[in-house]
């Protein structure tokens, strides 16, 4: 009998790509642990790896999924050390996907416990998305109050709605981008918004915020983004939206490009999230735990979860593609 069922890319291309695995689940070795998983998202970036433009997921065949919430079924040394023992409802995000599935094996070092009182389909929305907001936030500098001007691009997507938030939180002047559809979720965080399609957007970004900006989150790779900067400025990439069919090539030649401006006038630097939470596991825990204690207090709004069944992937794929703003498909695993 299959210990687990997954998710599985079979080919890259639509949703009908997708299948459903019963498959042996992976033994724990040394201090690993089992996790039951209860519900995962379903964002923009395992949407890119199904159609084969992700830079992480070169080849067909894998999983699925980054972030999740679910049951602890097993404990170990680390564990324990760590406060999470059997029957802990846990959240995490892996550094190779993986999450859309009933079961992982995993270090618990990827982990962290979910407040008792958040709902788990919410707190499924959170970890990638809230956790890439929170590093490109402070990769764009040191610094908080009015003084400190940041320009947020897709102020509406999921990581843009944290980063606007967070940052407002700082008292930081903020200003966002959005197209004429998303713009009014995005003018519901309380900023100014400018609409990208329009010619002079980045004069107009600088207008709304008093000045040129100190700092930009950027999700496309776009070069006009520099103009609306300070030369002291940094901007921080967190995604390169390639041309269709060419995102994978395309987004290796913008992480060159920005790393190659990493002293530049403004500076670039690239947000990993996969490369952080692999190699800062402390760092990334901390600010996780942060993150969702923000939102359970009310402090930090995060999307409102629209929740499809395991055996429904193939429709919560599509419904992901056009998923309006503010809302993330979760799956009820």
């Amino acid at each position: 009998m299959a210990d687990r069922r997954a998710v599985r890319v079979s080919r890259f291309g639509d949703a009908s790509a997708l299948g459903i695995a019963d498959e042996a689940l992976r033994r724990p070795l040394g201090n690993d642990v089992v996790v039951r998983v209860t519900h995962a998202s379903v964002g923009a970036t395992d949407l890119l790896a199904r159609r084969g433009g992700y830079v992480f997921q070169p080849l067909p065949g894998f999983t699925p999924g980054y972030d999740f919430v679910g049951v602890l079924e097993t404990e170990s040394a680390v564990s324990v050390a760590l406060g999470l023992r059997t029957g802990a409802r846990v959240a995490g995000v892996l550094p190779r996907m993986g999450a859309h599935a009933t079961r992982v094996t995993l270090s618990p070092t990827f982990l962290v416990a979910v407040p008792d009182a958040l709902d788990s389909a919410v707190a499924a929305t959170l970890p990638l998305d809230a956790v890439t907001a929170a590093v490109a936030l402070r990769l764009t500098g040191p610094g908080t109050g009015p003084d400190r001007r940041l320009l947020v691009q897709g102020a509406s997507g999921a990581v843009g709605a944290f980063a606007v938030q967070l940052a407002t939180h700082e008292g930081r002047t903020v200003v966002g981008t959005a197209s004429a559809r998303t713009r009014a979720f995005a003018e519901s965080l309380g900023i100014p918004v400018v609409d990208y399609h329009t010619a002079d957007w980045t004069g107009a970004a600088r207008r709304a915020a008093g000045g040129p900006f100190d700092g930009a989150i950027d999700h496309t790779g776009g070069p006009r983004v520099r103009d609306a900067l300070a030369p002291g400025g940094t901007l921080v990439r967190t995604a390169f939206a390639g041309r269709e069919g060419h995102e994978r090539s395309d987004s290796l030649q913008g992480a060159a490009e920005a790393t190659l401006r990493r002293h530049g006038h403004p500076r670039e630097r690239v947000c990993s999230i996969p490369y952080f939470v692999l190699t800062r596991r402390p760092h990334y825990r901390a600010l996780l735990r942060g993150l969702l204690s923000a939102v359970d207090s009310g402090r930090l709004q995060p999307p409102t979860p629209e929740v499809h069944a395991f055996d429904d992937v193939w429709e919560a794929n599509r419904a992901a593609e056009h998923v309006a703003p503010g809302r993330k498909v979760v799956l009820a695993i």
